[in-house]
């Protein structure tokens, strides 16, 4: 056969993402505070949407509004906007310390507000006290006096320097003596977080239990003192689904609450339908109709979906439901995909972001879709149920002889979960649950 170039006309069928396909998808995925930003958008974008009325019946989605004390509906009204928040930050909270020191001069008083501004979202200062001095053109003495001064505040251990100042700080503020904190502290803080219990029973000619009560000590203080006042945006989660047990079955409903009823402008709709606006007003109307009842279909078919992904995961999930989250069990996107003759994608944008209200807590569409380990039965335990064994025997292990990572592994294998030592190992780190080694109380 020759080769060669030419032209052939052949028939093949192809899926074309139109833009209106785009835009389903991407409201699809969106979490709730993203989509109401977008509803919002669109409403400023679109004259003929607007927030539902109480009264109106035939809106897609329920009204988000609290009724005030007259009995009048503000649909502007968000709880979450009057949930106290923390706004005193560190510097403030010192400032306000240092104001009820009076016979302070005012160069010291300088030095101290130059120092409180210079700490870190820890509470640790950051510039040394030679760089203060060439700064402020001031002496080194005026310099640790008021570093002293800025020590004394609370929290107790800010103003330090490093992690062994900020330490200490705190060990010399306790109302009882810890000399040997103290010496753990100065001089073998790295064996100490190494949990090196008999090198430092040796080296300091103390006791195995003294080491691990002064490792208690040091456990118990702050490292970061200035991190509770460090104030970040709070993200709320709002449940788009509720799964909650009514009788003895499982009540599925979406969240009243998740999204604002939205509705056509009558208005508009009777300047259309009268005829009265012409031409390019009646084409711009007509447009905007087109592209509001297209978004609140997609709005509607974003619930729809939704709904029928938790209904079939409270199907698929019904004993984790009803005993706990050690009764959830592997699950796959696949088999819900295949369940609601659905693609494995669109479920995976219907689960990502989106939470669910569960007697056992708020959980994520994802957090029901769990790997697994195979067991004797032929069955799978999902990796949740041998995390919640890893607690409960963890919990209950003699302090002396903890578990090994391997004697949870035999555990595991006794109960007919085939497991190696290191899944075990991966299990009890995302737990933030320390070694056997750490464990260890003697």
């Amino acid at each position: 056969m020759r080769q060669g170039y030419g032209m052939f006309q052949q028939q093949s069928a192809k899926m074309r993402l139109t833009p209106q396909l785009r835009k389903a998808i991407s409201i699809l995925q969106l979490s709730i505070p993203e989509l109401l930003e977008v509803v919002q958008q669109e409403m400023n974008e679109n004259p003929v949407l607007e927030f539902a009325s109480v009264n109106d019946r035939t809106a897609d989605y329920p009204i988000l509004s609290r009724p005030n004390r007259k009995g009048v509906t503000d649909s502007s009204y968000d709880p979450l906007h009057h949930a106290a928040s923390n706004e005193v930050s560190l510097e403030r909270h010192l400032k306000e310390q240092f104001m009820f020191m009076q016979k302070v001069p005012q160069l010291l008083r300088r030095i101290v507000i130059f120092m409180i501004g210079n700490l870190d979202s820890n509470g640790y200062l950051g510039p040394s006290l030679s760089e203060i001095s060439d700064v402020l053109k001031v002496e080194r003495e005026l310099v640790e006096q008021a570093l002293r001064i800025l020590q004394s505040f609370e929290p107790v251990g800010v103003g330090a320097r490093n992690l062994q100042e900020c330490l200490l700080l705190q060990v010399h503020s306790l109302a009882e003596s810890f000399p040997l904190v103290a010496v753990l502290i100065r001089h073998h803080l790295k064996d100490v977080a190494e949990y090196h219990v008999h090198k430092l029973s040796q080296r300091l000619q103390a006791s195995p239990q003294e080491i691990q009560a002064a490792m208690e000590v040091i456990k118990g203080l702050n490292p970061r003192p200035g991190a509770a006042f460090h104030t970040e945006a709070v993200h709320y989660i709002i449940p788009e689904v509720v799964i909650e047990k009514s009788g003895e079955q499982l009540a599925v409903f979406t969240h009243q609450a998740a999204l604002p009823r939205l509705s056509m402008n009558g208005y508009y709709e009777r300047l259309v339908k009268e005829e009265r606006v012409k031409n390019e007003a009646a084409r711009f109307l007509t447009g905007k109709f087109q592209s509001a009842m297209f978004f609140l279909r997609c709005l509607e078919q974003r619930r729809k979906t939704i709904f029928r992904v938790a209904q079939a995961i409270a199907d698929e999930q019904s004993e984790f439901f009803w005993k706990g989250t050690a009764y959830l069990k592997p699950m796959t996107l696949k088999h819900i995909a295949d369940k609601l003759g659905m693609h494995e994608s669109t479920i995976s944008r219907a689960t990502a972001g989106k939470y669910a209200q569960t007697p056992w807590g708020i959980f994520e569409l994802k957090h029901f879709f769990p790997s697994g380990l195979p067991n004797q039965c032929g069955e799978a335990a999902s990796s949740e149920r041998v995390k919640t064994r890893l607690k409960e025997w963890i919990r209950s292990e003699n302090q002396a002889k903890p578990y090994s990572d391997q004697k949870l592994a035999d555990l595991l294998m006794q109960e007919g979960i085939q497991i190696s030592r290191r899944t075990v190992t991966k299990y009890r780190e995302e737990l933030g649950i320390s070694s056997s080694q750490r464990r260890k109380r003697i």
